[in-house]
């Protein structure tokens, strides 16, 4: 049994990443030979267990995923999940005390900057985590990198009806944003706006897959991108 189909068959019932979806992400990565992954939003470790199994059955590449502190409290916990499947040594797990954003931050502020080849976007959801989010992980993207966003259709009042309590932040928001799906929002605004192209809705609509600008040999040649503000407002 390879790696890939062991994650199911040991953590088949865990949340959240399912074995289609899996399979799915495995095509993209294999098609384009994505091999610096980053993750942002991994609760369980079950979708970082599936990319580091992708890696170790290609016998090549890394990823780096980020969740917040409270994640180390699951049960099982990623840790835990990688060490059984023996994939550990693919993984670098980051724990952020409030945000991704700020780890973020910290990545872009590293000297060489880390570059990677895709990032599996599954955190936040809300219009600023995301579409904040979106921007910073831009800068830690090569040319002709990949962004795949998860949960396009949600939304904070769906979310939120199946919560005994609901977070306060999401309290504030009007009727008008909890009904709107936020990270479909940064997908079809901001990051053509970045000019990103190779859009694709996939995954019966849960995800986005779309294409950073670059040299990659298969792109059609692109004006030169405007300065960050300018090239979001401008």
């Amino acid at each position: 049994m390879d790696n890939f189909d062991n994650v199911r068959t040991t953590f088949g019932d865990l949340d959240y990443m399912v074995h289609s979806e899996a399979s799915l992400l495995r095509d993209v990565m294999s098609r384009h030979d994505l091999q610096q992954i980053l993750e942002i939003g991994f609760y369980h470790g079950k979708s970082s267990a599936y990319i580091a199994a992708i890696l170790e059955d290609r016998g090549h590449g890394h990823l780096v995923t980020v969740d917040r502190t409270t994640a180390a409290r699951r049960d099982p916990n990623i840790h835990q999940v990688l060490a059984r499947l023996g994939l550990t040594h693919r993984v670098e797990t980051i724990f952020a005390e409030r945000s991704y954003t700020w780890e973020l931050a910290r990545m872009i502020q590293q000297s060489p900057r880390p570059q990677f080849d895709l990032c599996y976007f599954d955190g936040g959801h809300t219009w600023d985590a995301t579409g904040f989010g979106f921007v910073l992980v831009d800068f830690l993207l090569r040319p002709g990198g990949w962004i795949l966003f998860d949960d396009l259709p949600w939304t904070i009042g769906e979310a939120a009806s199946g919560m005994a309590k609901e977070p306060a932040h999401w309290r504030q928001a009007s009727a008008d944003e909890r009904a709107t799906p936020a990270v479909r929002m940064v997908f079809d605004i901001l990051v053509p706006r970045l000019g990103y192209t190779d859009l694709h809705i996939i995954n019966n609509g849960r995800w986005g897959l779309a294409r950073k600008p670059g040299d990659t040999g298969t792109l059609p040649a692109l004006k030169p991108r405007r300065r960050f503000l300018k090239g979001l407002f401008g």
